[in-house]
């Protein structure tokens, strides 16, 4: 049967073929202009879906090396700030005065004593503003709470401090009584305190085991002192002399808010030392409450991002192996917090005899121990050099010996930190040669050869003219006027 050609039939066959062609000239002229082989994820399903996970590793690839870089930048920040830190610390440790004053422990120096203490103060002052240094406007060693300066100078608070009347029942206040009274209580009047027999200050054990009747007269002889002013051994109150019972536990300043470098009491904030303090809480301070939150910044607090590490997640927490801890803590790098109790310190004297003292509340942060040797030495005489106490002298010589500590444990964090520099400089390398990778494998599938594209759409363009002149020839005139496309 021979099919009927109508003229409806051809028209439609017509028009669907010119449209056809139309389109792929429309096509091949968008992959001109777009330089990609597809435009819509209808395009091509199975090259799109592909393109799209590449695309998708390849952004992920480039955020990871936008966080590294500016990570590196960050460590790059810290770590010629702990350079600076160093050079300033080695430069103390070889500097002629300082050196003086070490090889004269027990001879004074003048006023070159005095003069150091001032340095040493300033330098102090200059380590903790280079442990402030900043990347952009965050502080590189302020942990998480990068907004804020992490080392500040406060005044120094009094602990015995008592805010209004002292009562002698309470035994916080106990500082606020000097004399102890007959029942045990506390007191201020000397009238009521107990009496007991005056102590001799210059009492020695082994010579007056040993003295003779020639030797009574000697200062040294004697527990307690006769109301004459000489010694005995005789406790009697009709022998020795009677003064009342001294509270131990007393201390003058407990009316005072703030201590003076020298210990003793003002109100004055001007007046007051200044202790470091880290994010709010003092460097030096063995208190619990103190210590937990440093204890929190140097082992619970962190900043982890993700580096390209495989990052994972366990319980709603970021595996620690799979991202990177920026988490920067100046308490760390400057030597930690607290104090040391019961440092065993030996000094020869001019004679060549060895004196042993033990010290207590040695500052472990190495900023800490060059600001109190400062004030230690400005303690000095301005004119002959000679140590304020003996205390003094003997607490000196154990800072420096923490201080060399604290240099050596300094030099091997810094090593820390330029082994984090060094892996995100290969980190930073190894996420650009992945992000290139990344980058040429989705290029590849989806940027169209300009050439061959050029062809495509010359050859559909060719065949759409075809259309329209075979249209030309085979239709009248009149009809393609009257056709509806």
């Amino acid at each position: 049967m021979i099919p009927r050609m109508t003229t409806v039939g051809t028209l439609k066959n017509y028009r669907y073929s010119l449209n056809s062609s139309n389109n792929t000239m429309t096509k091949a002229m968008n992959t001109i202009l777009t330089g990609r082989l597809f435009n819509s994820y209808a395009d091509d399903p199975a090259l799109a879906t592909r393109c799209f996970q590449i695309r998708n590793s390849y952004w992920k690839a480039k955020g990871q090396l936008n966080v590294n870089e500016s990570l590196r930048h960050k460590y790059d920040v810290a770590w010629e700030s702990l350079g600076s830190m160093s050079t300033d610390l080695y430069a103390l440790a070889e500097d002629t005065a300082y050196g003086s004053v070490l090889r004269s422990l027990n001879q004074p120096t003048g006023p070159g004593r005095v003069a150091l203490g001032q340095s040493l103060e300033a330098k102090a002052k200059d380590l903790a503003q280079i442990m402030n240094g900043r990347y952009g406007e965050n502080y590189v060693f302020a942990g998480a709470d990068t907004l804020n300066a992490p080392f500040t100078w406060e005044s120094k608070e009094n602990p015995a401090y008592i805010d209004g009347t002292p009562d002698p029942a309470n035994p916080d206040h106990a500082a606020a009584f000097k004399y102890v009274t007959a029942a045990g209580g506390l007191t201020n009047e000397a009238a009521d305190a107990n009496l007991v027999p005056k102590p001799n200050p210059n009492y020695d054990e082994e010579f007056t085991k040993n003295a003779t009747a020639a030797d009574v007269d000697d200062p040294r002889y004697g527990q307690y002192l006769t109301p004459d002013g000489k010694g005995t051994t005789n406790p009697d109150p009709a022998v020795a002399a009677q003064v009342p019972e001294e509270n131990e536990d007393y201390n003058p300043n407990v009316f005072f808010k703030y201590l003076k470098a020298d210990g003793t009491g003002t109100d004055s904030e001007n007046e007051a030392a200044k202790v470091l303090h880290y994010r709010g809480v003092p460097v030096d301070s063995n208190e619990p409450a103190d210590v937990e939150k440093m204890e929190y910044f140097l082992k619970g607090e962190h900043k982890y991002v993700d580096v390209g590490l495989g990052h994972k997640e366990a319980d709603g927490e970021a595996v620690s192996s799979t991202v990177f801890d920026s988490s920067l803590q100046g308490i760390y790098y400057s030597g930690g917090y607290g104090t040391k109790n019961g440092v065993e310190v030996e000094i020869e004297d001019e004679n060549g005899k060895v004196k042993t003292m033990t010290v207590d509340n040695i500052p472990k942060n190495v900023i800490s121990i060059v600001n109190e040797m400062g004030q230690i030495l400005q303690r000095c005489n301005k004119d002959d050099g000679a140590w304020a106490s003996e205390e003094d002298q003997f607490r000196f010589k154990a800072l420096v010996d923490e201080y060399e500590a604290g240099c050596s444990a300094f030099r091997e964090r810094w090593t820390e930190m330029d082994t984090q520099s060094g892996f995100l400089r290969d980190n930073s390398e190894l996420l650009t040669n992945t992000k290139e990778s990344l980058q040429q494998q989705y290029m590849e599938l989806e940027d169209a050869d300009p050439a061959a594209a050029i062809s495509d759409f010359m050859f559909a363009r060719y065949c759409y003219d075809t259309a329209l002149k075979v249209g030309n020839s085979v239709l009248s005139q009149s009809l393609m006027d009257y056709m509806n496309f």
